[in-house]
């Protein structure tokens, strides 16, 4: 009955995708990695949630901020910070990274999923040690909120 209902749900899908999604013991989610700001950044630290477990997130949503020094070529001498809006919907499951942890870019510092009714079944998750969210897997877009001023001409 089960490989039925997974031939049915997956028939646009690859067979490999569907076999992960069934074989986890997870709902479906998706990792929000801390993003890679810069080509340079070696770490970012979360400098503020702007949602919280449970909370849902919808398309363009501001999720958090970002704070680092490796935003330009040559380390900033104080932090520049971030806004990170989400370009996903559903509900935060899990913040991974409280504020003021540091997370190399493409660590794992929430995770998503797509019904209100899943988030409990993430209460204990621990992403496994070395999982970095894969490129393109989560869709985000940063702006500038501090700590870079506007250099005068001629100086």
């Amino acid at each position: 009955e089960r490989s039925s209902d997974m031939m049915r749900c997956c028939r646009p899908r690859t067979l490999a995708v569907c076999a992960r999604r069934w074989s986890s013991t997870l709902p479906p989610h998706k990792l929000v990695p801390m993003p890679r700001l810069s080509p340079t950044m070696t770490t970012g630290t979360v400098h503020r949630w702007r949602v919280g477990d449970g909370d849902p997130v919808h398309l363009y949503d501001l999720m958090c901020e970002v704070s680092t020094r490796e935003l330009l070529e040559e380390p900033t001498p104080n932090d520049v910070v971030m806004e990170v809006e989400g370009h996903e919907d559903g509900f935060i499951a899990k913040i991974l990274a409280p504020v003021g942890t540091a997370a190399a870019p493409d660590e794992p510092i929430a995770v998503l999923c797509e019904e209100l009714q899943d988030v409990p079944a993430f209460a204990d998750y621990t992403p496994p040690a070395g999982t970095l969210v894969p490129a393109g897997q989560f869709i985000w877009q940063a702006y500038l909120v501090s700590g870079l001023e506007a250099n005068e001409c001629g100086k």
